[in-house]
């Protein structure tokens, strides 16, 4: 055997094997898991960048979240921005609905460690919580600090509806961030019942989380306004809280120290001293009782952990609790607090002229406190209550879940004895009545038994009455002496069910003996047994059966004819019998009742009643119903005859009713027949509804058969046709059943004017609207349509001189869509004056829409040319110019608040009988909640413009306004006759009702020209018979404050009444209501002339001092004739109720002369002149006349003397008529006739100066004159 000999392995290296291919496996493996991740980032990217992905992952959520989350609709996708409708959760404890929520933001930012969300935009939010174990305070936290930075640029609510409080928040708008290791929230606004509020709040992410934060508020309470402010400092874990708050007649001010995050409640606070004034608790929370509190809280440390500190309340306005009222007046008291107790010392309330002590201390699981009641009036409790005083003690000790409570109390008939109490077992809590004993004179009350206060609330009664008079504990009530037994027992959980048994002992009532006895069982819909003998006098009922499944039979008996023993409010008889079986859903009935002159309580009455009835089992059994009833009186209902009848077979029967009813003040008139029946078994009615016709306004009328089925388990109606409303309306069905409302129709020319009975609007109108509808009303998921559109017809609104003006509609349409939890609408509305167009949403909250229903709605309205709206002034008014507005309104139906912009360009008013012209003008204004700003009211006139600023709070009391305006050189006036330009600043302002103007204007430049003279009128104190007094001035009794400056600057000129004259000065002009306007300053005359006697007369001093009422001032005037050598003239002083007027002259000389040379021009020289100043006397009638007609300046008559003619001819004197005009202050032009001679001529003066002129007369006899006069006298 030979060994094979190994390789020798220094030969060289050996060849390296070929590489080994790799296992298939591995390729595929990878293969799979690529496949596994694309396929995950496809649904990945379908979920999230698809709509239908999104709206998978929404029909998701409630498997997801075990039925508690679900979302109704989604639009949009997840990474581009998404709006979700109907999002609903349901947990234990807590109901979220929320109606729409919209998020528009940038999902690529995620990649940068950055959330950016543009708008988070949720709709109306419903919250309704249920009581819920307490759970143990939240520890403080270590860290606010969030994994990536946050932007929320726009954060909006529309309403926030917290129940059961019924707290409700409306419009939030907000900004949120997280970035540079801070927590920023910005409230731009939240509307809340009582007002907007606006705050700012930085936290830091990092212990001690240093916080800054304030918050402003502004609203009404009880129609006063106020203003609140919040200020936070410090770090989160001891904030510093300093707040006040501020209105007529309240004040409330809050400074302390909060630790949010201490475990003892007793801790949380440091230092606390807050004080409160004039606050109606019931203008905060509409539940809640109207009082007028003032209360001070204060507490500090006491060392350590321990607090101490007092409180006191006074209420200004106490009341009994029956009127919702606080009938506390005062409370006082102290209190101490460590750890783990808080002792409460010395707590005094007073009631009316009693008083109620409280002392007693609280620990985290239990109580004591004792009360001592002393002279306590029961009416001052409650206005209906017994009239007795009351004293004694209460004590309330144990664990805070359940303590015992014990009471004894008395007074003087009164007398009261109780103990309660709580157990704990496998079905719940439970109340125990362990013990009440009421003694009420010599009538006594005793009591017994428990109440579950979970699951099926089982409960238990025993007690018994001795001797008990119903009078003694409310006033009222009869007269008596009741003695019996009572027991009840059973569950108040539904199914609800219960057994009682009463029974009487000899008793008395209003005089009469009462005896009998009463039991009952009933478990559900089922009354298991009924058996009742009663008896009072000769008034008896009967009842014994049972009712609920078919076997059972019902008997009731009753003969009552005198009611009235029964208390206040019964009387007159009843009688009747009545026997029912079968089930709730098919009864059977026969009945026969009858009832005269019968009076309840609740204002229900019927002076006859008479009802019999017939209804079997059996399908041909006869069916008789006979109801008859005159002068029935039910709340607001009323009929003075009602007449209703059956008659057929159970399952083929007709129906007809027939009745003159009252509703609402309306009289109408009521048919109706039905023909139908009731199926064996059944108590589903099903026929058809033949007649019906309701008479008056507005009325209704079937034009068409309707079937109809009725019952207990559905009401449906089939299609049919109406004539209402002076149009049509066509039903093609509505059905209710298990609490779900589906109907459909259309109606069609429906005039509105048909309502006028019972609708008042404040305009007149004659509309004609159509309509459409489709609703299916169901709990969970409410749809539907409303369409409504005015066909024709318009609306007046009202104008100058009560001539209402059409407002010209060309469309008005409105659609309204419910959609889950939400109503939502659209309206657009045009007409020849504006067009308005809106959307806007509210909670459907299952129908029960009020006036604090939330509302959010944008509205937009433009009014596209002013200058239609004239007519409705007066025909002298002229506007021009458009007006836009986009708002955004939020907040109860009650009291909504608005948001939004007001614009107006090219604005023009110009008042054709003044002569007042703005023009270019702008508006800029916007609405901040209940207050209309205007940021800017410009309109340019002349070469100047007026700019106004200010707000009008729209508040329910009345508007308060603040309008600020600035003149710059604003031409008010610019016609021939009238021109002012004035340039200043003025305030105008209103406050409760009071209207305030002040400021200072200063005439730029003015000339004033009144009237030469118009038509003679009668003074004030003359009274036409037949004639109706004139209408006092809207001003007259306008509460006007006035307090302004007139500045007549130095270019005012006035002309009228004789006058023309140059003024400056300044006056102040004050006004206050109620009393006539005053005024103080000077206004003085720098040049001018006064037209009278005839002549031209030069003012040389003129004063006007006011020191007093504006319409009667200080004169200092003096006039004198132009160029008179003897300066003759006037002077008036005094005032203008009683001026003095006196003639003046240069030079010493008698009146008689003075008033020669004022009316003649020369002095008086013998019979000749007497005589022409007579004549001139005589012609100032005509002179005065012609003052105001303004023809002439020169009316009268002149002596002419005797003269030698350039021709040698002699002239003789005599009177001569002359009529001219002064063309400027020294050319005169006029017209000569003598009387005796007939001359004529015209006549051309020219006054050189003071003694010399030049005469030039064409005419009869032509000549030119050169005169210079000389006087020696």
């Amino acid at each position: 055997m030979q060994d094979t000999p190994l390789p020798d392995q220094a030969a060289g290296p050996q060849a390296s094997p070929p590489p080994q291919p790799k296992p298939p496996r591995r390729r595929w493996g990878r293969l799979l898991c690529l496949l596994v991740l694309l396929a995950l980032c496809t649904a990945l990217g379908w979920l999230g960048g698809s709509a239908q992905g999104l709206s998978w992952l929404c029909q998701q959520l409630p498997a997801l979240s075990q039925q508690q989350l679900s979302i109704a609709r989604s639009e949009g996708s997840l990474w581009s921005g998404f709006t979700l409708h109907d999002i609903r959760w349901r947990a234990r404890y807590q109901d979220v609905d929320i109606d729409r929520l919209q998020l528009q933001w940038q999902a690529s930012d995620l990649w940068q460690r950055r959330l950016q969300v543009q708008l988070l935009d949720i709709g109306h939010v419903r919250v309704n919580s249920r009581p819920a174990p307490a759970t143990p305070p939240a520890g403080a936290p270590t860290s606010l600090s969030l994994p990536l930075d946050i932007r929320v640029e726009r954060l909006q609510l529309a309403s926030l509806t917290l129940l059961p409080a019924d707290v409700r928040l409306y419009g939030l708008q907000a900004g949120y961030a997280y970035q540079n290791q801070q927590h920023q929230l910005q409230l731009a606004q939240l509307q809340t019942p009582w007002g907007s509020t606006s705050a700012r709040l930085s936290i830091a992410d990092s212990t001690p989380f240093a916080t800054q934060g304030q918050l402003s508020a502004q609203g009404e309470l009880e129609q006063i306004p106020v203003q609140a402010r919040l200020q936070l400092s410090g770090q989160l874990l001891a904030l510093q809280v300093d707040g006040t708050g501020s209105g007529k007649g309240m004040l409330v001010e809050a400074h302390g120290v909060l630790r949010p995050f201490a475990l003892n409640p007793y801790n949380r606070f440091g230092r606390l001293d807050v004080r409160v004034g004039g606050i109606n608790p019931q203008s905060l929370f509409p539940a809640w009782p109207k009082a007028r509190l003032g209360f001070a809280v204060h507490a500090e440390p006491d060392g350590g952990s321990r607090i101490k500190g007092g409180l006191s309340l006074l209420n200004s306005q106490p009341g009994p609790v029956s009127a919702n009222q606080v009938p506390m007046s005062l409370l006082v008291g102290e209190f101490r607090a460590d750890d783990k107790v808080l002792y409460l010392d010395k707590l005094m309330a007073q009631l009316g002229e009693g008083q109620l002590n409280l002392t007693g201390k609280v620990e985290p699981g239990s109580l004591d406190m004792v009360a001592l009641l002393h002279n306590i009036s029961l009416k001052t409790l409650y206005a209906t209550a017994p009239d007795d005083i009351i004293k004694g003690t209460a004590r309330v000790a144990g664990p805070l879940a359940g303590p015992d409570i014990r009471a004894s109390l008395y007074g003087k008939s009164l007398q009261l004895e109780t103990a309660l109490g709580f157990e704990q077992d496998a079905t719940g809590r439970t109340l125990l009545l362990r013990q009440l004993a009421l003694t009420a004179g010599a009538g006594k009350l005793q009591a017994s038994g428990k109440l579950g206060l979970e699951g099926k609330q089982l409960y238990q009664l025993e007690g018994q009455l001795q001797k008990a008079d119903p009078s003694r504990l409310q006033a009222g009530l009869p007269v008596g002496e009741l003695n019996a037994a009572i027991k009840a027992s059973g569950q108040l959980a539904q199914p609800l069910s219960g057994k009682i048994a009463l029974k009487f002992s000899p008793s008395r009532l209003s005089g009469a003996p009462l005896s009998g006895q009463l039991s009952a069982d009933w478990q559900g819909q089922r009354l298991h047994q009924l058996l009742a003998d009663l008896t009072l006098a000769s008034n008896r009922l009967q009842a014994s059966g049972a009712y609920g499944v078919a076997g059972d039979k019902l008997k009731l008996l009753i003969d009552a004819p005198n009611l009235s023993l029964l208390g206040r409010g019964f009387s007159g008889t009843i009688k009747g019998q009545a026997e029912l079986s079968g089930t709730p859903r098919a009864p059977l009935l026969s009945t026969s009742l009858r009832a005269e002159r019968l009076h309840l309580p609740g204002d229900m009455s019927v002076q006859s009643l008479s009802l019999d009835g017939d209804i079997k089992a059996d399908a041909g059994s006869p069916f008789r119903l006979q109801l008859a009833a005159d002068k029935l009186q039910a709340g607001s209902f009323s009929a003075e005859q009602l007449r209703a009848q059956g008659n057929g077979t159970r399952t083929r029967h007709q129906l007809q009713l027939d009745g003159r009813l009252r509703l609402a003040g309306q009289a109408y008139q009521l048919q109706l027949a039905a023909s139908g029946g009731l199926p064996a078994n059944s108590g589903q009615w099903q026929g058809m509804l033949e007649r019906l016709e309701l008479a008056g306004k507005p009325g209704l009328s079937l034009q068409s058969p309707l079937a109809v089925e009725a019952g207990a388990a559905r009401v449906r109606l089939g299609a049919a046709r109406f004539r209402l409303l002076g149009g049509s309306l066509s039903l093609a069905g509505l059905e209710r059943s298990n609490g779900i409302l589906t109907t459909r129709g259309h109606a069609e020319g429906l005039h509105l004017t048909e309502l006028a009975p019972l609708l008042s609007l404040p305009v007149e109108q004659n509309l004609v609207l159509d309509s459409a509808w489709a609703l299916n009303l169901n709990g969970k998921q409410p749809q539907g349509e409303l369409w409504l559109k005015r066909v024709s017809g318009d609306i007046r609104l009202p104008a100058e001189a009560g001539r209402p003006a059409p407002l010209g509609l060309k469309a008005a349409q409105l659609n309204a869509r419910l959609d889950g939890g939400s109503l939502r609408f659209d309206t657009n509305i045009d007409s020849q004056y504006a067009q308005l167009s809106g959307k806007g949403s509210l909670p459907w909250n299952g129908g029960n829409i009020d006036m604090r229903t939330p509302l959010a709605a944008n509205v937009s309205v433009s009014l596209p040319s002013l200058a239609a709206l004239a007519q409705l002034s007066s025909p002298a008014l002229e506007l021009g110019g458009q007006l836009s507005a986009n708002l955004a309104l939020t907040g109860p139906l009650g009291q909504l608040q608005g948001q939004g912009n007001i614009q107006g360009s090219k604005l023009m008013l110009a008042d054709h009988r003044t002569g007042i012209h703005l023009g270019d003008g702008v508006l800029q204004a916007h609405l901040n909640g209940r207050s209309l700003v205007l940021d800017k009211l410009r309109f340019a006139s002349g070469q100047g413009d007026v700019v106004a600023s200010g707000s009008l709070d729209l508040r329910d009391a009345g508007p308060d306004a603040v309008v600020r305006v600035a003149l710059n050189k604003f031409s008010v006036f610019d016609k021939p006759s009238r021109k002012l330009v004035v340039s200043g600043n003025a305030e105008l302002s209103m406050v409760e009702h009071k209207i305030a103007l002040t400021g200072r204007i200063r005439a730029d430049q003015g000339r004033i020209d009144l009237p030469k003279g118009g038509a003679p009128t009668l003074s004030d104190d003359v009274i036409v018979k037949g004639r109706k007094p004139a209408e006092p001035s809207a001003f007259a009794s306008l509460p006007l404050t006035v307090a302004l400056d007139l500045d007549l600057g130095d270019r005012f000129r006035f002309v009228g009444q004789g006058l023309d004259v140059e003024l400056t000065g300044v006056v102040k002009v004050t006004a206050s209501p109620g009393l006539p306007p005053g005024a103080r300053g000077q206004v003085r005359v720098v040049k001018g002339r006064y037209k009278a006697y005839g002549q031209d007369l030069d003012i040389e001093q003129g004063i006007i001092s006011f020191v007093g009422p504006l319409d009667n001032p200080v004169l200092n005037v003096v006039a004198k004739r132009h160029l008179s050598p003897v300066g003759a003239g006037v002077e008036v002083s005094g005032s203008v109720a009683a001026p003095r007027i006196r003639l003046v002259a240069d030079e010493s000389m008698s009146e008689k002369d003075k008033l020669a040379w004022l009316v003649l021009g020369h002095a008086a020289s013998g019979d000749r002149d007497d005589s022409a100043l007579a004549a001139s006397a005589g012609l100032m009638l005509a002179g005065s006349i012609n003052d105001h007609v303004g023809l002439f300046d020169e009316l009268g008559m002149a002596s002419r003397k005797e003269r030698t003619l350039a021709n040698g001819t002699v002239s003789p004197a005599e009177q001569v008529v002359t009529v001219g005009r002064q063309l400027t202050r020294e050319l005169y032009l006029g017209y000569e006739y003598g009387v005796t001679s007939a001359d004529q001529a015209v006549k051309l003066a020219y006054q050189l100066s003071k003694g010399w002129s030049m005469v030039l007369r064409a005419g009869t006899n032509a000549s030119v004159e050169s005169r210079y006069t000389l006087r020696f006298d």
